[in-house]
């Protein structure tokens, strides 16, 4: 089975996916190791929120969804689930369901995304602001009310997987290849640039700053690839220590077809053997020829 695996390590900043409010607090969405760090992030659900933007922006057909008002809660707003007219549904899957006690319709996404998270301890702080009573409102002679949103600047990874399946159905069908090309390219170039807006911004506009990504094509499946993307904040630059690793690992260099490496910054000098240096529109052609 094809596959194309990307990793990437980008900046954020700010309260890009915020959590519950607890109070009159925005919190932020972290986590803790086990070592008891606090690791913030932004859920793959909101990238794919964020993408999904971006493809329709460039004018592909996406979800409007399917609203009943007379439904359940739970089945008011569903999936269309019709992945050859719309292209998340193809590259995100879907499921679109039919009601208390029957079959709900079920697309395994070809596409698959992790957390966009910290990969160090990262110290979240606290902004404050006050809500002013409003004129309009006829309460002028009410007190502000204070307010905290939760911050943080991390350096994080998101790690992607795109399977050979993109454009192509259970039944059998399969997308006109101009069609189905077009997906691919408009995907790898929307998650490789970064051209996606960070959904559920509470207090800035936040695009990622990329730093590196690595790119993998397979025609062995998934390799073990991801643990070899890493910054090195000691020296503030990527750890090419452990990239070298790569080339280590017969069962990555053996199977893999091509090993890319996009360095944002220009501050990579020579790469390790068989990683190559590539710029995004090269990477979104060869990931393109190859799916």
């Amino acid at each position: 089975m094809k596959v194309v695996q990307v990793s990437i390590l980008g900046k954020i900043s700010g309260n890009v996916n915020a959590d519950e409010v607890i109070g009159t607090r925005v919190t932020l969405k972290k986590m803790y190791s086990s070592s008891g760090e606090v690791l913030p992030f932004v859920s793959a659900r909101a990238v794919k929120y964020a993408i999904r933007d971006a493809l329709r922006n460039r004018g592909l057909e996406v979800d409007p969804f399917i609203s009943d008002p007379k439904a359940t809660e739970a089945l008011r707003l569903a999936d269309t689930g019709d992945p050859k007219k719309y292209v998340d549904n193809d590259l995100f899957g879907y499921m679109s369901t039919k009601g208390r006690g029957k079959t709900a319709e079920r697309r395994q996404a070809p596409v698959a995304l992790s957390y966009f998270k910290a990969i160090k301890d990262t110290p979240v702080k606290s902004e404050f602001g006050a809500r002013f009573p409003r004129q309009w409102a006829g309460k002028v002679d009410d007190n502000p009310v204070p307010f905290e949103v939760e911050i943080a600047e991390f350096v994080g990874k998101l790690n992607c997987i795109m399977y050979d399946y993109i454009g192509k159905f259970e039944d059998g069908s399969v997308l006109d290849g101009g069609e189905r090309a077009k997906r691919i390219k408009n995907f790898a170039e929307i998650l490789l640039a970064p051209a996606y807006v960070l959904p559920r911004r509470t207090n800035s506009l936040n695009i990622p700053e990329y730093i590196a990504s690595l790119v993998v094509l397979s025609e062995n499946g998934p390799l073990p690839i991801y643990q070899h993307l890493d910054y090195d904040f000691e020296n503030n630059r990527i750890s090419l220590e452990n990239l070298k690793m790569i080339t280590n690992r017969e069962e990555i260099v053996n199977k893999a077809s091509k090993i890319l490496f996009i360095d944002y910054k220009g501050s990579i000098g020579d790469l390790p053997q068989k990683i190559e240096k590539a710029s995004v529109g090269k990477a979104v052609d060869e990931i393109t020829k190859f799916l």
